[in-house]
């Protein structure tokens, strides 16, 4: 009865520390990013989503949650993130679920503690992204199939399986690899039980059914960005891994420790002939695959980078946990090793982490320093979502369901701010005796500011680390 509670309290448990933790700071950050693009075409209705959203990078599945959620809460920076701060903490109730099921209860505390100290998921859990929800698919998408894998012949499992396998598709693209591991792993593990396979390959077929309709823009997608590529540089080599592992461990010292816990799994293995469980081996390939595949692939398609890695980096926390739960058999002596991991993920762990994106205080100073007779001009056009969010959060609301964002962009005129692509859209006359000019991301920053120099004369700057930068212009006598 007690182990019954337990399997109960503890998933409970970690839920729980996991929002009330990560609660804290969760409205420090501005709403940035892709954060308001997000929330404002979560407004539209439904119809309205789908058009918008159906030639973007990833399925509406999140903005399309969002839209009820926001019907309820509204757009406030904290109302609009609580749903990833949930998504996160259902995620790490079922890390310790898988650990605990499918290997020992201490590598199911293990796993959901080193998840839970991790700074990469407080990251997610403090965006109105898609990101948190994906990593909460995978988790749960994972849990079922391990409990299919291990004989669990229940027909609503795998009902409730295909419905999540059909949601992780909607939610994002890369689902994509998790459901091509778990096919690949059912056939090889259960080819000689064709009875059982045959039931996964109907689950497969719902699965396949379900995001029939997304197929012919998957492929558009996939040959479109082939021809065009991304915003994403290629890896650098091993640098490149070793930067996406420090995000998962907090710390370069606690990444070096991971080194030597994973050199030391092997040559234990190899040494002692340790046969690896059918589960180990999914655990392996639900991170291997994924990381290292994306990592392969963006020498031809860059897409490893740490924004997509949600999905593997759950799968680290399980395989990390595995390996140092029993790297040491004695029953005192087991848990020095896993102590060690998390307490150095905890000493580097932070609540409130800077996504580098200043729009609320870039805003505030734009608007200290303006007057009603100055133009304010921002690049580019597509980041008014963001700041028309913090000038005047109203019309960030009236959102313009024919044509995207052009409305909101024009009744921004109205108040002499200019949303540009290039310089002929800042619309500069005789009239206009100051600018203030507002940089963000990148772009042609120097040939801007020198179309602008030819009238007017650089008064003053303002930095926001990383992306943003605000130059005061005032017309030359």
């Amino acid at each position: 009865m007690r182990g019954r509670e337990n399997e109960i309290f503890i998933p409970l448990l970690f839920f729980a520390v996991n929002v009330v933790l990560r609660y804290i700071s969760i409205g420090v950050n501005s709403l940035a990013g892709d954060e308001p693009f997000s929330v404002y075409f979560a407004q539209m209705d439904i119809a309205d989503i789908l058009r918008h959203l159906k030639p973007g990078n990833n399925p509406p599945l999140y903005e399309l949650f969002l839209h009820y959620w926001i019907k309820i809460f509204g757009v406030s920076e904290i109302a609009v993130r609580v749903p990833s701060l949930l998504f996160v903490g259902v995620t790490a109730s079922y890390v310790y679920k898988i650990g605990s099921a499918f290997f020992s209860r201490s590598t199911g505390v293990v796993a959901a503690s080193v998840f839970t100290v991790s700074n990469y998921a407080t990251y997610f859990a403090h965006e109105a992204r898609v990101y948190a929800l994906f990593g909460m698919l995978t988790v749960i998408s994972f849990y079922l199939y391990l409990r299919w894998l291990n004989k669990d012949k229940s027909k609503v499992l795998l009902v409730i399986y295909t419905l999540v396998n059909a949601l992780l598709l909607y939610a994002h693209y890369f689902g994509i690899m998790i459901v091509g591991v778990q096919v690949l792993l059912a056939i090889v593990f259960s080819i000689k039980d064709s009875k059982h396979l045959m039931r996964y390959g109907l689950s497969t077929a719902g699965v396949f059914l379900f995001f029939l309709p997304y197929i012919p823009i998957v492929v558009t997608q996939f040959t479109t960005t082939q021809e065009s590529g991304t915003w994403l540089q290629s890896p650098q080599g091993w640098a490149t891994i070793e930067y996406m592992l420090l995000k998962f461990v907090n710390a370069r010292f606690v990444m070096l420790f991971t080194y030597f816990v994973f050199a030391a799994s092997l040559v234990l293995h190899i040494k002692n002939r340790i046969k690896i469980t059918k589960n180990y081996v999914v655990i392996m390939a639900w991170f291997l695959v994924p990381f290292f595949g994306m990592f392969v692939l963006s020498y031809w398609l860059p897409m490893f980078h740490d924004r997509y890695l949600m999905h593997a980096f759950v799968g680290f926390c399980m395989l990390l946990s595995i390996v140092a739960t029993s790297l040491v058999g004695l029953p005192i002596v087991k848990w020095i090793v896993p102590t060690l991991l998390i307490v150095g993920m905890g000493i580097a762990s932070r609540r409130n982490i800077d996504n580098g994106r200043h729009t609320r205080e870039a805003v505030a100073k734009v608007q200290e320093i303006r007057t009603s007779e100055t133009r304010v001009v921002l690049y580019p056009n597509y980041r008014i979502l963001g700041y028309g969010y913090y000038f005047d959060r109203d019309k960030f609301k009236s959102y313009d369901a024919a044509y995207a964002y052009n409305d909101v962009i024009e009744n921004f005129r109205h108040e002499n701010l200019y949303a540009i692509n290039r310089f002929a859209n800042a619309s500069i006359d005789s009239t206009i005796n100051k600018i203030i000019f507002m940089m963000v991301d990148g772009g042609p920053k120097e040939q801007l500011l020198e179309q602008f120099g030819r009238d007017f004369e650089l008064k003053g700057k303002h930095s926001f680390p990383e992306i943003i930068e605000i130059f005061e212009l005032e017309r030359r006598e």
